[in-house]
């Protein structure tokens, strides 16, 4: 064989093969890396809207509480129902947790059962055996939830936990009238 055949003879199957497992496992590197990228990434978005939607809850218990001249606490602690110091159409506002929802009522007047309600948030849920809301003395409430993912099922994000007192700023000397 002389040098020019030598040079034009090309690659060998061995080579071939060696350069395709090669590639083949660069590749499965690379697939796995965009792939642990894009399910952390949608644990981060999950846990984010989670601890969003929680913070929300929690200021619009807490801007009730501010409020109120008067509450109660019912139904074994899912339900909270507030008489504020507010005109018009904050006068009344409820909130009840219902098999993984909040239903809310802002309303001037007395309100339907909880259960007819407007739905506000879902994805809550109750934090272990503990009541979803508490009356802490004659002047609070104390609150308790976990704010879900949007599916837990697929993310395998934890709940974010949520607890905190909620008091009034005037001393309670309303009535629930008419509101309740």
């Amino acid at each position: 064989m002389t040098e020019q055949e030598r040079h034009d003879a090309g690659y060998s199957l061995l080579e071939l093969i060696v350069v395709v497992v090669v590639l083949g496992i660069i590749g499965i590197v690379i697939a796995t890396i965009l792939s642990n990228t894009w399910r952390a990434q949608t644990n981060v978005t999950d846990q984010t809207q989670a601890a969003s939607r929680g913070q929300l809850i929690a200021s619009e218990i807490e801007r009730a509480m501010r409020n109120a001249v008067a509450f109660e606490v019912e139904s074994g602690g899912t339900t909270l129902k507030v008489s504020t110091s507010l005109d018009g159409a904050l006068k009344c506002q409820g909130f009840t947790f219902q098999a993984g929802q909040l239903r809310m009522t802002v309303t001037d007047a007395p309100d339907s059962s909880p259960a007819a309600w407007p739905l506000w948030q879902d994805q809550v849920q109750q934090s272990g055996t503990t009541a979803y809301f508490a009356a802490n003395g004659s002047n609070g409430v104390t609150y308790t939830f976990d704010a879900t993912a949007n599916d837990p099922t697929v993310s395998g994000t934890a709940p974010v936990h949520f607890a905190g007192n909620a008091f009034m700023r005037n001393a309670a000397e309303g009535t629930m009238s008419p509101c309740w």
